[in-house]
């Protein structure tokens, strides 16, 4: 252990007190940020009182980088409170080789408190030579406090030697058994990801139907049941549900462009008094791993989640350890997961197994695999956004709610990020699609969007209540809802549209939106002789829309007096 010398407090330059007490006030707001000025000044501050400390700390780190040399200057002649203070601080910052140089010696500070700051910080930075130090450190730790600190610290940070170290240690204390069993289990996970590749086989049949719940926004669930067909005997279950059986690959789900979530339920399991082992025998019951072994491809990794909400992290990982000991090819892994497990956990207990990692993209060499852990191969087409865009499964349901014909003509006044264009060009033929947005930067990711889509159109920066585009057949739109864009009282400019949308389309043509006011539109809609076939009420998350199809005649209606 270091027995580096130490300078008094009293050694350290003193601020004046009305400096210090300036200075005191600018940390407690919340919108101050150091500047290099007073970066110096600001880090003498953390030896205050531990209410002082914490506004200090939350001003440097939103220094960020720039607070790291005044506090490494500081550092060498601190002594506590002050000393632990400036490692936490340190730790929190961006990576900087300078900074977990620093730390690595702190691993052997005279101060337990600095030495235990700087095992969590390092375990959780991570870096070259990172694990090697808190292993040669953990092979001579005689404080058990601090041995617990490092153990934990490898499972996040170690490598191969630290597991093998793991695997060995022989320790009496129940929370270090706790603690090292915990990191055994991160670490095999950590090293195993590379080794092992995990994806969603889609092409995979099980060797007997298997049920199914299907996700959607509430609202659209008789549209859902349709677009699945008999082939998946479909029937509601609930808000936002639609129960199917599925008897082919999983592949033929992405054919369905509705759902949002796609879970296979597992056989219920009586909870009993050992929840976490229960769940855990939930989750390696043959009906799971018949699952999870029919569709993944390579090591099955799973994350687990709450149908009734709230993180229980404790619980997580007594259910990993449990599930480990009954099936270690199962890994837990809510970093690069194959699967989402949600887990209802009344009595019984349900669960359903929810693909993540589709396995439809790969990752190149150095590409962060997080993005692609929730890519959804039916809307691979969506590389850009704009404020307020429709979600891709509302714009395809007010695709299939307008229909296919060969001929249309589409229009879509509100293009935003041209999802809608893009649904309905890829849900069948057409003659031509046309896009209007006033939003130069929008048309130019509808543009993206739909060339990714492999399709063309014409899009023009234009007012949807004004412009007149010819021989349109079909207008679909998700109009300005008065939240993101266009706030306040959107009613003035969605009747203008509806106008001259009713204007615009030939007889028999349609009009398939969304309308956030339908006390307001729909008379508007009426009034320009237009015919309401179809209404759905659908939730668009905070508030309510009506999904609707319009009809325009092919001929017009005659007063009463000439009937």
């Amino acid at each position: 252990m270091s027995t580096r010398p130490t300078v008094p407090a009293e050694a350290a330059a003193e601020l004046p007190a009305e400096r210090r007490e300036a200075l005191a006030r600018a940390v407690a707001d919340p919108g101050f940020t150091p500047g290099r000025a007073d970066l110096r000044d600001v880090v003498e501050l953390l030896a205050g009182d531990d209410e002082l400390a914490v506004h200090v700390e939350r001003a440097l780190l939103r220094a960020g980088a720039a607070a790291g040399p005044a506090l490494l200057r500081r550092l060498p002649t601190a002594v506590p409170p002050l000393r632990p203070r400036l490692v936490r601080v340190l730790g929190r910052l961006p990576a900087d080789p300078a900074i977990d140089n620093f730390l690595k010696t702190c691993l052997d500070d005279h101060d337990p408190k600095t030495r235990r700051n700087a095992i969590g910080a390092l375990g959780k930075r991570g870096g070259p030579g990172v694990a090697a130090a808190l292993l040669a450190r953990a092979r001579e730790e005689t404080s058990l406090p601090h041995l617990r600190s490092l153990v934990e610290a490898l499972g996040k940070a170690g490598d191969a030697d630290a597991l093998t170290w793991l695997d060995g240690l022989v320790a009496d204390d129940p929370e270090l058994q706790r603690l090292t069993a915990r990191a055994r289990l991160m670490l095999a996970r950590s090293l195993g990801r590379g080794e092992v590749g995990s994806s969603i086989d889609l092409d995979a049949v099980a060797p007997a139907p298997r049920p199914l719940v299907l996700a959607c926004r509430p609202g659209l669930e008789l549209l859902l049941v349709d677009a699945l067909g008999p082939t998946f005997a479909p029937r509601m279950q609930g808000p936002g549900r639609v129960a199917a059986t599925l008897r082919g690959p999983l592949r033929e789900l992405l054919a369905v462009r509705l759902w949002t979530e796609v879970g296979l339920p597992l056989q219920p399991l009586s909870r009993g008094t050992d929840l976490p082992v229960a769940i855990a025998e939930l989750l390696t019951s043959p009906d799971a791993r018949l699952t999870f072994n029919t569709y993944t491809k390579g090591q099955p990794r799973y994350r687990l989640a709450w149908a009734r909400g709230g993180p229980r992290r404790a619980l997580v990982w007594q259910v990993a350890a449990a599930a480990a000991e009954r099936w270690p090819e199962l890994v837990n892994d809510p970093r690069e997961t194959t699967w989402e497990v949600v887990v209802d956990d009344g009595d019984p207990l349900r669960a359903e197994l929810r693909p993540r990692r589709w396995g439809a993209t790969s990752p190149s060499d150095g590409e962060d695999t997080s993005t692609l852990e929730f890519a959804d191969p039916r809307f691979a087409y969506r590389s850009g956004d704009v404020p307020a865009a429709s979600h891709p499964t509302i714009a395809a349901a007010l695709a299939r709610l307008a229909e296919v014909r060969a001929d249309d003509v589409v229009w879509d006044p509100f293009v935003g990020s041209g999802l809608e264009l893009c649904e309905r060009g890829l849900l069948g033929p057409c003659a031509a699609l046309l896009g209007t947005d006033l939003d130069s930067r929008a048309l130019a990711v509808a543009a993206t969007n739909l060339r990714n889509a492999g399709l063309t159109a014409t899009l023009t920066e234009a007012d949807a209540t004004t412009h007149r585009a010819a021989g349109v057949t079909l207008v679909i739109t998700n109009p300005p809802m008065g939240r993101r864009v266009h706030r306040g009282d959107v009613g003035p400019l969605l009747t203008a549209f509806v106008a001259n949308a009713a204007a615009v389309l030939a007889p028999g043509g349609r009009l398939a939106w969304i309308s956030p006011l339908p006390r307001t539109t729909d008379p508007a809609a009426q009034a320009a002789g237009l015919v309401l076939r179809r209404s759905l009420t659908l939730d668009m998350g905070g508030f309510t829309g009506q999904l609707q199809r319009w009809d325009k005649p092919l001929r017009p209606a005659r007063s009463r007096g000439r009937a």
